[in-house]
C-alpha cells in the first residue's frame, strides 16, 4: 500500500492504542494522519484498571521492542517477575523469573500515566489529527483500528478498588471462579484490580464475579472493597486469512490478534499497528509482514488453547506445576508461544475443530 507524503491524509478508525501507535509512526515519517474515535476521548471502556502487557512470547523485552519502533513507553508501568499461581484446588506456588514476565499497565483516561493517555499525548506530539465522536464507516479510511468485532471469545468482569496492602500478583486456575479461564488480582501502588476472565458460560459471568470476590475476601482476609468501580469487556480472536479488506489495513482487536489462551492482546495490537504503519511508510504488502511476525505466535496459541480445554483440569494442574516448579518459568512460557513442530503437527487438526 504506497502512499505519498505529500498526498492524501492517512486517516485511521479507532484511537486505541493500536490506533495511536500507527498514527505515531505514520506522523514521524512525515505523513499526515487524521484519526477518528466514536467515544468523547481514549481509553472510555476502561476504568483505571491494571492489565498485562506481556513479556513472555518472545526473548526480546517488549519494552525494547516499542522503543524500537519508535513508541516511547513513558506510561505508568510496573515490571512482574511472576506472582502466586493458584491450581484447582486452590493451592499456590510462587512463580518468579529471571526477567519480567509482564508489566502492568493502568487503562483509561482517569489516570495521567495510563497507557491510553501517554499513547494520546505522543501523537499530539507527533502532529496526529484527533476527532472525537465520530463513528466512520471501515471502508472509508486507511487503517481499522476500532475495538473487538464478532460473537466473544472470552469475557472479562472486573472490579478496581483502593488498598493498603503491598504490590501483589496472583493468578487462579479454577472453573467456578472463571470456567477455561482465570482469576488475576494484582495491587500496586494503593489500587487493586480484581478480574474474572470466561472462555465459556458466559451467561455465567456476574456469578463468577461474585464466587471471586468472595474468594478473593476470604484467601487474603479482605473485608472491604473502599472507592470500588465495576466494569466488563470482551474480546473476539480469530485468525484472519487476509488484513488488507477493501483498501483497509486491520490491526489490533479489530483484527483479531489476540492470545488464544490467555487473552493477552496489548503487545500483539501495537505490534500490528507497527507493521501497518512499516507497510504505508515503505510500500510493502501489510499480509506477509504481520504473518511472518504475528502468524505464528497466534497459531501456537490456538493449539494451547484447545489443548488447554480438551485436558481441563490436568492441563491446569500441569501448567500450574510447569511455572511454579520450574527455575525458568520465563523460558517455558516462550517456549510454549513458539510454534514448534509439534504445534505445527497439530494446528491443522486443531484449526478444523475450532471452525
Amino acid at each position: 500500500m504506497d502512499k505519498n507524503k505529500q498526498g492524501k491524509t492517512i486517516t485511521i478508525a479507532g484511537a486505541g492504542p493500536a490506533g495511536m501507535t500507527a498514527a505515531i509512526l505514520l506522523a514521524k515519517a512525515g505523513f499526515a494522519v487524521r484519526v477518528y474515535e466514536q467515544r468523547a476521548g481514549v481509553g472510555s471502556r476502561f476504568n483505571d484498571d491494571f492489565q498485562g502487557l506481556e513479556n513472555w512470547s518472545r526473548e526480546q523485552d517488549v519494552l525494547d521492542e516499542l522503543r524500537t519502533a519508535g513508541i516511547e513507553p513513558a506510561w505508568w508501568s510496573r515490571p512482574y517477575h511472576g506472582g502466586v499461581l493458584y491450581d484447582p484446588e486452590l493451592r499456590p506456588v510462587t512463580v518468579d523469573t529471571a526477567r519480567p514476565l509482564f508489566y502492568m499497565v493502568r487503562r483509561g483516561g482517569l489516570h495521567p500515566g495510563s497507557l491510553d493517555l501517554s499513547l494520546l499525548a505522543q501523537a499530539q506530539a507527533s502532529g496526529v489529527e484527533l476527532v472525537f465522536n465520530q463513528r466512520v464507516d471501515t471502508s472509508s479510511v486507511d487503517i481499522v483500528a476500532g475495538g473487538p468485532r464478532g460473537a466473544p471469545a472470552a469475557i472479562a468482569a472486573g472490579m478496581t478498588f483502593e488498598t493498603d496492602r503491598e504490590d501483589f500478583a496472583c493468578g487462579i486456575l479454577h472453573d467456578e471462579l472463571a470456567p477455561s479461564g482465570y482469576v488475576y488480582f494484582l495491587i500496586a501502588d494503593g489500587q487493586a484490580t480484581l478480574a474474572t476472565v470466561l472462555f465459556k458460560n458466559f451467561n455465567e459471568v456476574h456469578a463468577c464475579m461474585q464466587r471471586s470476590i468472595d474468594a478473593i475476601a476470604k484467601m487474603f482476609g479482605i473485608h472491604a472493597f473502599p472507592n470500588a468501580k465495576r466494569w466488563g469487556g470482551y474480546g473476539g480472536f480469530t485468525i484472519p486469512r487476509s488484513c488488507e479488506k477493501n483498501g483497509a489495513l486491520w490491526i489490533g482487536e479489530a483484527a483479531g490478534f489476540q492470545d488464544f489462551l490467555f487473552g493477552f492482546g496489548i503487545r500483539n495490537a501495537l505490534i500490528s499497528a507497527k507493521l501497518a504503519a512499516e507497510s504505508i511508510i515503505t510500500g510493502q504488502p501489510f499480509d506477509p509482514l504481520w504473518q511472518a511476525r504475528l502468524l505464528p505466535h497466534l497459531k501456537a496459541s490456538l493449539v494451547n488453547r484447545v489443548l488447554y480445554d480438551r485436558f481441563g483440569n490436568l492441563a491446569k494442574r500441569s501448567f500450574w506445576r510447569l511455572t511454579g516448579k520450574n527455575s525458568r518459568p520465563d523460558r517455558f512460557m516462550t517456549r510454549l508461544y513458539n510454534y514448534t513442530p509439534l504445534h505445527k503437527l497439530v494446528y491443522p487438526l486443531v484449526k478444523t475443530l475450532s471452525n
